[in-house]
């Protein structure tokens, strides 16, 4: 069916009687002028442009084939079926190909979320064809082979956890987000406990001589009293439970909207 669409744009594309069919039958039916678009075979996509754009003018495309001298092998009724139903079955990966895209935004913690969505439309996808349930079928299995374990993954499913629009929302299994959870805590502890030790190296580091004056000052220094407390409660902290504070705290918070830009929070 797609050497057949093909086969059509490339006669539309270099002939211009048969352009010109098109085009008056357009302007005779009041519709938008528009042309056939040929796909590209290194971009996937440019097949679901081009057999939408045929949708898009069918009625026109079919009248002025049946008056052209020499016109090529049309798409019969089930095949129109066919191509409409793999137009609605692949637009949500078009979707994805499009938000992965974005550079003024991070889109690594889209992933997860997005891949769940394409799931779940793909399932509840009612199709009007036997081979178009059978492409849906097709590419479901295909998204679960090729794109699952992603949710398993580290760095993509930190990304998704420590976005404020998605947190554990944005994960299908809990034992996923649990892990993720985990996964940030662990790393955060670790990031509090090293900024810990350098503060007291830095401490320790600039302590002055000790001389008469100084003793005198710092004895009858008004702040002695709190920098002994707070000297104590840093010997105390544990930066495990610093880091579970924080995350709870952080997950306590109203999930920010979903189209704002998560680098302003």
């Amino acid at each position: 069916m797609l050497k057949k669409c093909r086969a059509i744009v490339g006669h539309y594309k270099h002939s211009g009687f048969a352009t010109g069919k098109l085009r008056d039958l357009q302007s005779q039916m009041n519709l938008p002028l528009l042309k056939v678009k040929q796909d590209v075979s290194t971009r996937w996509n440019s097949s679901l442009t081009m057999i939408e754009r045929l949708l898009t003018i069918k009625i026109p495309l079919t009248a002025s084939m049946s008056s052209l001298p020499r016109d090529p092998d049309c798409l019969n009724a089930s095949e129109w079926e066919i191509i409409s139903d793999c137009v609605n079955i692949l637009k949500p990966f078009e979707n994805i190909t499009s938000e992965l895209s974005g550079e003024n935004y991070p889109t690594l913690s889209l992933v997860i979320p997005l891949i769940r969505g394409l799931q779940y439309m793909l399932k509840n996808l009612i199709t009007e064809t036997t081979i178009g349930n059978e492409f849906k079928n097709k590419l479901i299995d295909v998204v679960v082979r090729r794109l699952d374990h992603l949710e398993k993954d580290k760095i993509v499913a930190k990304s998704t956890f420590l976005d404020p629009r998605l947190k554990k929302t944005g994960f299908g299994l809990k034992e996923n987000a649990d892990n993720a959870h985990k996964w940030v805590c662990k790393e955060l502890t670790s990031i509090i406990r090293a900024k810990n030790d350098n503060n007291e190296i830095t401490e320790s580091d600039t302590t002055e001589p000790t001389s008469s004056t100084n003793i005198s000052a710092n004895t009858y220094s008004v702040w002695k009293h709190f920098d002994d407390k707070i000297a104590q409660v840093k010997i105390t902290s544990n930066p495990n439970a610093t880091a579970s504070i924080m995350i709870r705290q952080y997950l306590e918070i109203p999930p920010l909207n979903r189209k704002k830009n998560p680098l302003e929070f």
